[in-house]
């Protein structure tokens, strides 16, 4: 998701624009739903840790066009980290973004 301002103060530093970044993206009911699945599904680890579009689709009642969308949004903040296997395209959740983000927070 792009962020709509550029570095205009002083103040205003490269890790501040990231972590608006994710919050953009986080700012969306099904996107938070899709990290928090992600983020639980077998305790993000192991091949149980992996998910694909049409899981998506299908758990989450949206078409596949609107899942797409949301998704693109999570993996171009690098929230999502995707991998391609034949016609599938499967997705992990970016654990170690998503810790540098909470910690930002709890400063």
């Amino acid at each position: 998701m792009r962020i709509r301002t550029e570095i205009s103060s002083k103040y205003i530093n490269e890790e501040d624009l990231k972590v608006a970044e994710i919050a953009n993206a986080l700012a969306h009911p099904l996107r938070v739903a899709l990290v928090r699945y992600l983020g639980t599904k077998n305790d993000g680890t192991g091949v149980d840790n992996v998910t694909c579009n049409k899981d998506l689709v299908k758990m989450f009642d949206y078409s596949q066009s609107t899942v797409s969308q949301h998704v693109k949004i999570l993996k171009d903040c690098g929230l999502f980290i995707t991998e391609s296997k034949d016609k599938f395209t499967f997705y992990y959740l970016n654990r170690d973004l998503l810790r540098e983000f909470t910690a930002f927070l709890d400063r």
